[in-house]
C-alpha cells in the first residue's frame, strides 16, 4: 500500500504582526493536528525594542516562495495549501505559487492603493514620520510597527482583483469576508472568475470574537481536513 502524501498548510499573515497572526493561525492549526504547520515571519523584528519593520510587497512575495520552495526540497510531492490573512492575501496573489492545492483568502483587502492603505491606518491612536521618511505606528500591544518609504513606492499599481483572478487560474481559490470588518468597511469583490467562491461570515477582521473565531476555525478547517 503506498504511503500517503505529507499535507503542509503555509500560514500568510497580515500586515504587522507577527507569524502567528495574533493567535488566529495558531487557532486554525491547532484544529488541524494531522496537517503540519509552516508559520513564518516575513518582516524583521527587533524582540528588544518589539519593533517590527514592514518589508515592501515584492520583498514578501520573495519570501512566502523561498518557504514553499524549502517545503518542497524537503517533501516532495507533498500536498501544500495555503492560508492567508488580510494583507497576506496579496503577498500570495503577488507571487501567484503553481502547484498549490488550495488557497484560503481570509478578509483580503480589495485595495492597496497608497491613499486606501493611509486610511486604513488612520485608525491607529498613534502615528509619526521621523526624518528618514519612515512611518512609526504604536499598537495596541504595546509594539511598534515602522513602514519605510519603499513600502509605499511597492504599492503602486496594484490591482487586486485582477491579481486573484489571475491567482485562481492556477490554483482552487477561496475567499472568505467578514461582515463587521472594522479596518476594510463593507468589501464587494466583483470577482470575473467563476471558479473563485466567496463567503461572508460574521466577524470582525481578526474574527476576535470567541463564537466568530470558532466559526471561521470551523469552516477552514472543514475546507482543507485531508481527503
Amino acid at each position: 500500500m503506498a504511503s500517503r502524501a505529507p499535507h503542509f498548510i503555509i500560514y500568510s499573515h497580515g500586515f504587522g504582526v507577527r507569524k502567528t497572526d495574533r493567535g488566529l493561525f495558531t487557532a486554525i492549526a491547532d484544529a488541524l493536528p494531522d496537517i503540519q504547520s509552516v508559520m513564518f515571519d516575513y518582516n524583521p523584528i527587533n524582540e528588544k525594542s518589539n519593533t517590527i519593520t514592514v518589508r515592501p510587497l515584492p520583498d514578501q512575495a520573495l519570501k512566502l516562495r523561498r518557504v514553499i520552495n524549502t517545503v518542497r526540497g524537503e517533501h516532495p510531492g507533498a500536498i501544500i495549501d495555503l492560508v492567508c490573512h488580510s494583507q497576506g492575501c496579496v503577498v500570495a496573489a503577488l507571487l501567484k505559487p503553481r502547484h498549490i492545492r488550495k488557497v484560503i483568502m481570509l478578509t483580503p483587502p480589495a485595495d492597496m492603493s497608497e491613499a486606501a492603505v493611509v486610511e486604513r491606518l488612520g485608525t491607529r491612536k498613534s502615528i509619526d514620520i521621523d526624518v528618514a521618511g519612515r512611518t512609526r505606528l504604536q499598537s495596541s500591544d504595546g509594539g511598534t510597527t515602522v513602514i519605510r518609504p519603499d513600502y509605499w513606492e511597492g504599492l503602486a499599481g496594484i490591482n487586486l482583483i485582477k491579481l486573484y483572478d489571475r491567482f485562481a487560474r492556477f490554483t482552487n481559490l477561496r475567499i472568505i469576508s467578514a461582515k463587521q470588518d472594522e479596518l476594510l468597511g463593507d468589501v464587494n469583490f466583483k470577482i470575473s472568475n467563476p471558479t473563485i467562491s466567496v463567503v461572508n461570515l460574521d466577524g470582525n477582521h481578526n474574527f476576535d470574537s470567541p463564537e466568530d473565531r470558532k466559526r471561521i476555525v470551523y469552516v477552514v478547517q472543514k475546507e482543507l481536513a485531508s481527503e
